[in-house]
């Protein structure tokens, strides 16, 4: 056996896992994860255990790749978890390549894993010609760096120990090892892209040390310029963001400094991209739109505000919209399970001045609704002025869409407004001359 090439294999594996201790393999059964496998095998302070995909493409072949790698893991007493997945209907019901929904169903159960069992990383065989591959296939279809780039070594708890070794060197290993490994025959159906360039390649004369050698250089390289770029947009990042919350998500954005770069359509992708905003003109088109206009992501809007922009989660306003909250009495309010913290007090004492509402208390039905606005809601905010649309009342205060769809109104039982919580009472139930009996709303 070559000790040159395992010494290095073993050294580059050692590297990769010298901070952990109990870690996972992904083994389909194929040359790279029986390699990697052996390799782990030679490395008796590294606790792991095996998870094997079975997508059920090729019908009995995929059975056998199981049956293999669970026979292989009972020799070497090492734990194998296995899952069968229905890859052509998830594939079918999700319009989405069979490539793609084989990859999405693999790291979702990874990363269930990775949550539900107690490992710290899962490794992954991917190799550089593998990198190389997603190199000129990102080529094809049109890329920046990032495209560029490959296959990361690492990425987040995903490792790739193999990432520095090239096929030849993993076959030269494993026939010189003497380990068994499975042939997956949709390797050579060359209606997939990746399966078409990697075919090409090694029939090249590029297959060779200068090429590897000159690619990998580039790549880091690129890496490098990668990373200065992701510095100047995340100094962008924070020059345009006028304030950002977490949970929940709200993220204001200064569309005056916006406009300011240089080049525009470049800038609005690296920023926005990430939150799933990728036709750029439509964006470029919400800095001079009218205010109240919006685009939609698969997650998030983004709001024009007069001279700003929101964006959030979807999904917020649409729950807020359909929670509605019924008081049948005051007794029960103390297990009421409401988002902002309200209480009632009957005929309350002077003392509380900051942050309450005194209504007439001889004027409330029960139940009370408390809920978010609908459209021809109205209210009364003073005897001069009358009935008014909440849509106008919140316009004039030049409330956000995200912001007026956020306030909560207490209802009364006979469906009018008796309060827009935190902001203004309506003028019926305000305390008069008449009143015996009065009711403290205090937030």
């Amino acid at each position: 056996m070559n000790n040159v090439l395992y010494n290095r294999l073993i050294s580059d594996v050692k590297n990769f896992l010298l901070n952990y201790k109990n870690v996972c393999i992904a083994v389909s059964g194929g040359l790279d994860s029986m390699v990697l496998f052996n390799l782990l095998l030679d490395l008796p302070s590294i606790q792991f255990e095996v998870v094997h995909c079975n997508f059920q493409l090729r019908k009995h072949e995929s059975d056998q790749d199981e049956v293999f790698v669970k026979r292989f893991c009972y020799e070497k007493k090492i734990p194998c978890h296995v899952k069968k997945f229905d890859t052509l209907s998830f594939s079918k019901n999700n319009h989405i390549s069979i490539q793609m929904a084989a990859r999405k169903l693999r790291y979702d159960w990874f990363n269930q894993l990775l949550k539900s069992q107690s490992y710290e990383c899962i490794l992954l065989a991917h190799h550089f010609d593998d990198s190389i591959e997603t190199f000129f296939i990102n080529i094809f279809r049109g890329t920046g760096i990032r495209g560029l780039l490959g296959i990361p070594n690492k990425n987040k708890k995903f490792i790739r120990p193999l990432y520095n070794f090239t096929k030849k060197e993993i076959f030269l290993y494993a026939k010189q090892k003497n380990i068994f490994w499975r042939e997956d025959s949709s390797n050579s159906n060359k209606k997939y892209l990746r399966n078409k360039i990697r075919f090409n390649f090694h029939q090249s004369s590029f297959y060779s040390y200068p090429f590897y050698n000159g690619l990998k250089k580039t790549m880091n390289h690129l890496k490098k310029e990668n990373m200065i770029i992701n510095q100047e947009i995340k100094k962008v990042y924070h020059s345009v963001t006028l304030s950002i919350k977490k949970n929940p998500f709200i993220w204001k954005i200064s569309y005056q400094k916006i406009k300011m770069l240089n080049p525009l359509s470049y800038y609005l992708f690296k920023l926005f991209s990430p939150y799933g905003f990728r036709d750029i003109k439509s964006i470029e088109r919400l800095i001079y739109s009218q205010s109240g206009r919006q685009i939609v992501s698969h997650k998030y809007r983004m709001i024009k505000n007069r001279d700003h922009w929101i964006m959030f989660d979807k999904h917020m306003l649409s729950e807020n919209q359909k929670k509605i909250f019924f008081i049948h009495n005051f007794k029960e309010i103390k297990y009421f399970n409401f988002p902002l913290k309200i209480k009632f007090i009957v005929n309350p004492n002077i003392k509380y001045k900051k942050n309450i509402f005194i209504v007439d208390f001889e004027k409330i039905q029960f139940p009370l609704l408390i809920r978010t606005w609908r459209k021809g809601d109205f209210f009364v905010p003073s005897d001069i002025i009358g009935r008014k649309k909440l849509s106008k009342y919140y316009k004039d205060r030049k409330f956000s869409l995200l912001k007026k769809e956020q306030i909560w109104l207490l209802i009364n039982g006979n469906k009018d407004i008796i309060l827009i919580i935190k902001h203004c009472l309506d003028h019926r139930y305000k305390v008069t001359k008449k009143t015996k009996n009065t009711l403290g709303i205090i937030f």
